[in-house]
Protein backbone atom coordinates (compact mmCIF):
# COMPACT_ATOMS: atom_id res chain seq x y z
CA UNK A 1 0.00 0.00 0.00
CA UNK A 2 1.10 3.58 -0.67
CA UNK A 3 1.59 4.70 2.93
CA UNK A 4 2.76 8.22 2.06
CA UNK A 5 -0.56 9.69 0.96
CA UNK A 6 -4.19 9.40 1.96
CA UNK A 7 -6.41 10.88 -0.74
CA UNK A 8 -9.71 12.53 0.22
CA UNK A 9 -12.11 13.08 -2.69
CA UNK A 10 -15.33 15.11 -2.57
CA UNK A 11 -18.19 14.22 -4.90
CA UNK A 12 -17.05 10.63 -4.54
CA UNK A 13 -20.17 9.13 -6.12
CA UNK A 14 -20.18 11.39 -9.19
CA UNK A 15 -18.65 10.48 -12.54
CA UNK A 16 -15.20 11.99 -11.99
CA UNK A 17 -15.13 11.42 -8.23
CA UNK A 18 -16.01 7.73 -8.43
CA UNK A 19 -13.42 7.19 -11.17
CA UNK A 20 -10.78 8.89 -9.03
CA UNK A 21 -11.70 6.73 -6.03
CA UNK A 22 -11.38 3.52 -8.02
CA UNK A 23 -8.14 4.64 -9.67
CA UNK A 24 -6.31 5.62 -6.48
CA UNK A 25 -7.42 2.44 -4.70
CA UNK A 26 -5.96 0.45 -7.60
CA UNK A 27 -2.73 2.40 -7.21
CA UNK A 28 -2.60 1.33 -3.54
CA UNK A 29 -3.45 4.67 -1.98
CA UNK A 30 -5.69 4.93 1.03
CA UNK A 31 -8.84 6.67 -0.24
CA UNK A 32 -11.53 8.58 1.68
CA UNK A 33 -14.66 9.47 -0.29
CA UNK A 34 -16.86 12.42 0.71
CA UNK A 35 -20.48 12.19 -0.46
CA UNK A 36 -24.05 13.19 0.36
CA UNK A 37 -25.31 9.60 0.24
CA UNK A 38 -23.09 6.72 1.31
CA UNK A 39 -23.25 4.17 -1.56
CA UNK A 40 -24.01 0.53 -0.95
CA UNK A 41 -22.04 -1.04 -2.35
CA UNK A 42 -19.43 1.59 -3.10
CA UNK A 43 -15.98 1.29 -4.60
CA UNK A 44 -14.19 -1.54 -2.78
CA UNK A 45 -11.45 -0.20 -0.53
CA UNK A 46 -12.87 3.33 -0.19
CA UNK A 47 -13.75 4.71 3.25
CA UNK A 48 -16.86 6.87 2.76
CA UNK A 49 -17.69 9.84 4.95
CA UNK A 50 -20.83 11.98 4.89
CA UNK A 51 -20.41 15.47 3.50
CA UNK A 52 -22.62 18.15 1.97
CA UNK A 53 -21.73 21.53 0.47
CA UNK A 54 -24.84 22.85 2.20
CA UNK A 55 -23.58 22.02 5.72
CA UNK A 56 -20.54 22.94 7.78
CA UNK A 57 -17.87 20.22 7.51
CA UNK A 58 -17.55 17.84 10.43
CA UNK A 59 -14.45 18.47 12.54
CA UNK A 60 -13.12 14.98 11.77
CA UNK A 61 -13.96 14.97 8.06
CA UNK A 62 -10.33 15.32 7.00
CA UNK A 63 -8.86 13.06 9.69
CA UNK A 64 -5.74 11.28 8.29
CA UNK A 65 -6.05 12.94 4.84
CA UNK A 66 -2.87 14.32 3.28
CA UNK A 67 -4.26 15.26 -0.17
CA UNK A 68 -7.71 16.66 -0.96
CA UNK A 69 -9.28 16.57 -4.44
CA UNK A 70 -12.45 18.68 -4.70
CA UNK A 71 -14.89 17.44 -7.36
CA UNK A 72 -18.26 18.12 -5.70
CA UNK A 73 -20.52 20.57 -7.52
CA UNK A 74 -24.23 21.35 -7.39
CA UNK A 75 -25.90 22.26 -10.69
CA UNK A 76 -28.12 25.24 -11.39
CA UNK A 77 -27.88 28.99 -10.96
CA UNK A 78 -29.57 28.81 -7.56
CA UNK A 79 -26.74 26.60 -6.34
CA UNK A 80 -24.06 29.25 -6.96
CA UNK A 81 -23.83 30.51 -3.37
CA UNK A 82 -23.86 26.94 -2.05
CA UNK A 83 -21.01 25.90 -4.35
CA UNK A 84 -18.90 28.91 -3.48
CA UNK A 85 -19.51 29.15 0.26
CA UNK A 86 -19.52 25.38 0.69
CA UNK A 87 -16.18 25.05 -1.08
CA UNK A 88 -14.65 27.85 1.00
CA UNK A 89 -15.73 26.14 4.23
CA UNK A 90 -14.49 22.78 2.99
CA UNK A 91 -11.13 24.21 2.02
CA UNK A 92 -10.80 25.97 5.36
CA UNK A 93 -11.51 22.68 7.14
CA UNK A 94 -8.87 20.98 5.00
CA UNK A 95 -6.26 23.59 5.84
CA UNK A 96 -7.16 23.49 9.54
CA UNK A 97 -6.69 19.72 9.51
CA UNK A 98 -3.20 20.13 8.06
CA UNK A 99 -3.91 18.61 4.65
CA UNK A 100 -0.77 19.43 2.69
CA UNK A 101 -2.15 19.57 -0.85
CA UNK A 102 -5.54 20.73 -2.15
CA UNK A 103 -6.56 20.13 -5.77
CA UNK A 104 -9.63 21.65 -7.42
CA UNK A 105 -11.33 20.01 -10.40
CA UNK A 106 -12.13 23.02 -12.59
CA UNK A 107 -12.97 23.36 -16.30
CA UNK A 108 -11.68 24.82 -19.56
CA UNK A 109 -14.82 26.96 -19.51
CA UNK A 110 -13.49 28.81 -16.46
CA UNK A 111 -12.20 32.27 -17.26
CA UNK A 112 -12.84 35.86 -16.22
CA UNK A 113 -15.54 36.66 -18.78
CA UNK A 114 -17.16 33.20 -18.89
CA UNK A 115 -20.71 33.25 -20.23
CA UNK A 116 -22.08 30.22 -18.37
CA UNK A 117 -22.79 30.14 -14.63
CA UNK A 118 -20.74 26.95 -14.48
CA UNK A 119 -17.67 28.64 -15.95
CA UNK A 120 -18.11 31.70 -13.73
CA UNK A 121 -18.33 29.62 -10.57
CA UNK A 122 -15.36 27.46 -11.48
CA UNK A 123 -13.25 30.55 -12.22
CA UNK A 124 -14.20 32.18 -8.93
CA UNK A 125 -13.38 29.05 -6.97
CA UNK A 126 -10.00 28.61 -8.64
CA UNK A 127 -8.89 31.74 -6.77
CA UNK A 128 -9.42 29.96 -3.45
CA UNK A 129 -6.88 27.29 -4.36
CA UNK A 130 -3.94 29.66 -4.22
CA UNK A 131 -1.83 28.02 -1.51
CA UNK A 132 1.82 27.17 -2.12
CA UNK A 133 1.04 23.53 -2.91
CA UNK A 134 -2.50 23.98 -4.23
CA UNK A 135 -3.44 23.16 -7.81
CA UNK A 136 -6.47 23.32 -10.04
CA UNK A 137 -6.92 21.23 -13.14
CA UNK A 138 -8.77 22.42 -16.25
CA UNK A 139 -9.67 19.36 -18.33
CA UNK A 140 -11.20 19.38 -21.78
CA UNK A 141 -14.46 17.55 -22.48
CA UNK A 142 -13.99 14.28 -20.61
CA UNK A 143 -14.77 11.25 -22.75
CA UNK A 144 -15.99 8.33 -20.70
CA UNK A 145 -19.10 6.65 -19.36
CA UNK A 146 -20.53 9.70 -17.60
CA UNK A 147 -20.74 13.47 -17.43
CA UNK A 148 -21.48 15.81 -20.33
CA UNK A 149 -20.11 13.38 -22.90
CA UNK A 150 -22.58 10.68 -21.91
CA UNK A 151 -25.38 13.27 -22.19
CA UNK A 152 -24.19 13.90 -25.76
CA UNK A 153 -24.29 10.17 -26.47
CA UNK A 154 -27.83 9.85 -25.11
CA UNK A 155 -28.94 12.86 -27.16
CA UNK A 156 -27.61 11.29 -30.35
CA UNK A 157 -29.27 7.96 -29.57
CA UNK A 158 -32.69 9.45 -28.87
CA UNK A 159 -32.99 12.80 -30.68
CA UNK A 160 -30.61 12.39 -33.63
CA UNK A 161 -31.02 16.06 -34.54
CA UNK A 162 -27.87 18.08 -33.79
CA UNK A 163 -28.20 21.87 -33.74
CA UNK A 164 -24.95 23.40 -35.01
CA UNK A 165 -24.64 26.81 -33.38
CA UNK A 166 -23.35 29.25 -35.98
CA UNK A 167 -22.17 26.36 -38.15
CA UNK A 168 -20.55 24.25 -35.43
CA UNK A 169 -17.08 25.68 -36.04
CA UNK A 170 -16.22 26.12 -32.38
CA UNK A 171 -12.94 24.49 -31.24
CA UNK A 172 -13.45 21.59 -28.85
CA UNK A 173 -10.67 20.08 -26.74
CA UNK A 174 -11.22 16.60 -25.32
CA UNK A 175 -9.50 14.20 -22.94
CA UNK A 176 -10.14 10.57 -22.12
CA UNK A 177 -11.05 9.82 -18.50
CA UNK A 178 -7.97 7.61 -18.12
CA UNK A 179 -5.73 10.57 -18.98
CA UNK A 180 -7.55 12.76 -16.44
CA UNK A 181 -6.81 10.21 -13.73
CA UNK A 182 -3.20 9.90 -14.83
CA UNK A 183 -2.76 13.68 -14.82
CA UNK A 184 -4.12 14.08 -11.31
CA UNK A 185 -1.84 11.36 -9.95
CA UNK A 186 1.13 13.13 -11.56
CA UNK A 187 0.03 16.40 -9.92
CA UNK A 188 0.04 14.56 -6.58
CA UNK A 189 3.33 12.67 -6.98
CA UNK A 190 5.26 15.55 -8.56
CA UNK A 191 3.62 18.10 -6.26
CA UNK A 192 2.69 20.34 -9.20
CA UNK A 193 0.83 23.52 -8.33
CA UNK A 194 -1.14 26.34 -9.91
CA UNK A 195 -3.27 26.07 -13.05
CA UNK A 196 -2.83 22.93 -15.12
CA UNK A 197 -4.84 22.54 -18.32
CA UNK A 198 -4.98 19.02 -19.70
CA UNK A 199 -6.50 17.90 -23.00
CA UNK A 200 -5.46 16.69 -26.42
CA UNK A 201 -3.11 19.38 -27.84
CA UNK A 202 -5.13 20.09 -31.00
CA UNK A 203 -8.87 20.82 -30.96
CA UNK A 204 -11.54 19.28 -33.16
CA UNK A 205 -14.39 21.34 -34.58
CA UNK A 206 -17.64 20.84 -32.70
CA UNK A 207 -19.45 19.66 -35.85
CA UNK A 208 -16.72 17.12 -36.68
CA UNK A 209 -16.75 15.77 -33.14
CA UNK A 210 -20.51 15.17 -33.17
CA UNK A 211 -20.21 13.53 -36.59
CA UNK A 212 -17.55 11.11 -35.36
CA UNK A 213 -19.45 10.34 -32.15
CA UNK A 214 -22.51 9.46 -34.25
CA UNK A 215 -20.39 7.17 -36.44
CA UNK A 216 -19.00 5.49 -33.32
CA UNK A 217 -22.57 4.84 -32.18
CA UNK A 218 -23.56 3.73 -35.69
CA UNK A 219 -26.35 6.31 -35.65
CA UNK A 220 -27.45 8.56 -38.46
CA UNK A 221 -27.86 12.16 -37.35
CA UNK A 222 -29.17 15.29 -38.97
CA UNK A 223 -27.13 18.42 -38.40
CA UNK A 224 -29.05 21.67 -38.57
CA UNK A 225 -27.28 25.02 -38.79
CA UNK A 226 -28.91 27.51 -36.45
CA UNK A 227 -27.94 30.90 -35.06
CA UNK A 228 -27.21 31.40 -31.40
CA UNK A 229 -29.95 34.04 -31.07
CA UNK A 230 -32.62 31.79 -32.60
CA UNK A 231 -31.72 28.81 -30.43
CA UNK A 232 -31.74 31.07 -27.39
CA UNK A 233 -35.33 32.06 -28.23
CA UNK A 234 -36.29 28.41 -28.74
CA UNK A 235 -34.92 27.47 -25.32
CA UNK A 236 -36.82 30.35 -23.71
CA UNK A 237 -40.03 29.24 -25.43
CA UNK A 238 -39.71 25.56 -24.49
CA UNK A 239 -38.91 26.51 -20.89
CA UNK A 240 -42.02 28.71 -20.80
CA UNK A 241 -44.11 25.76 -22.00
CA UNK A 242 -42.43 23.35 -19.60
CA UNK A 243 -40.98 21.24 -22.41
CA UNK A 244 -37.80 19.32 -21.52
CA UNK A 245 -35.23 19.25 -24.32
CA UNK A 246 -32.32 17.54 -22.57
CA UNK A 247 -30.12 20.58 -23.15
CA UNK A 248 -30.60 24.15 -22.06
CA UNK A 249 -29.35 27.69 -21.79
CA UNK A 250 -26.28 26.70 -19.78
CA UNK A 251 -25.20 24.24 -22.47
CA UNK A 252 -25.75 26.92 -25.08
CA UNK A 253 -23.68 29.50 -23.22
CA UNK A 254 -20.91 26.98 -22.63
CA UNK A 255 -20.84 26.14 -26.33
CA UNK A 256 -20.82 29.79 -27.36
CA UNK A 257 -17.87 30.39 -25.05
CA UNK A 258 -15.60 27.70 -26.52
CA UNK A 259 -12.24 29.20 -27.44
CA UNK A 260 -8.67 28.33 -28.39
CA UNK A 261 -6.04 27.76 -25.69
CA UNK A 262 -2.30 27.25 -25.70
CA UNK A 263 -1.45 24.93 -22.82
CA UNK A 264 1.65 23.24 -24.24
CA UNK A 265 3.68 24.19 -21.14
CA UNK A 266 1.18 22.35 -18.93
CA UNK A 267 1.51 19.23 -21.06
CA UNK A 268 5.29 19.48 -20.73
CA UNK A 269 5.01 19.67 -16.93
CA UNK A 270 2.82 16.57 -16.85
CA UNK A 271 5.23 14.68 -19.08
CA UNK A 272 2.76 12.92 -21.36
CA UNK A 273 0.54 13.75 -24.33
CA UNK A 274 -3.16 12.85 -23.85
CA UNK A 275 -4.95 10.69 -26.41
CA UNK A 276 -6.70 12.44 -29.28
CA UNK A 277 -10.48 12.29 -29.47
CA UNK A 278 -10.56 9.49 -32.07
CA UNK A 279 -8.49 7.25 -29.82
CA UNK A 280 -10.75 8.16 -26.90
CA UNK A 281 -13.91 7.35 -28.88
CA UNK A 282 -12.46 3.99 -29.89
CA UNK A 283 -11.77 3.11 -26.24
CA UNK A 284 -15.27 4.24 -25.28
CA UNK A 285 -16.86 2.03 -27.94
CA UNK A 286 -14.81 -1.00 -26.88
CA UNK A 287 -15.61 -0.68 -23.17
CA UNK A 288 -19.17 0.62 -23.14
CA UNK A 289 -20.99 -0.12 -26.40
Amino acid sequence: MNTNETIAISGATGFIGSQLCAYFVQQDYRVIGFCRNIPSPGVHGVEYRFFSLEKNPDANLFKDATVFIHCAYLKGKKAKSINIEGTKQLLQASRSAGVKKNIFFSSMSAYADALSAYGQQKFELEKEFSGKDDAFIRPGLVIGNGGVFLEMVKHIKTKRIIPLIDGGNQPLFTIHISDVLKAIEIIVTKNLNGKITVAEPLPVLYKEFYKDVAETLNKKVFMVNISYSLLDKIFSFTKLLGIKTGIGKENLLGLKGLRMFDFSKDIEKLGFVPKDYKQSLKIFSQRVL
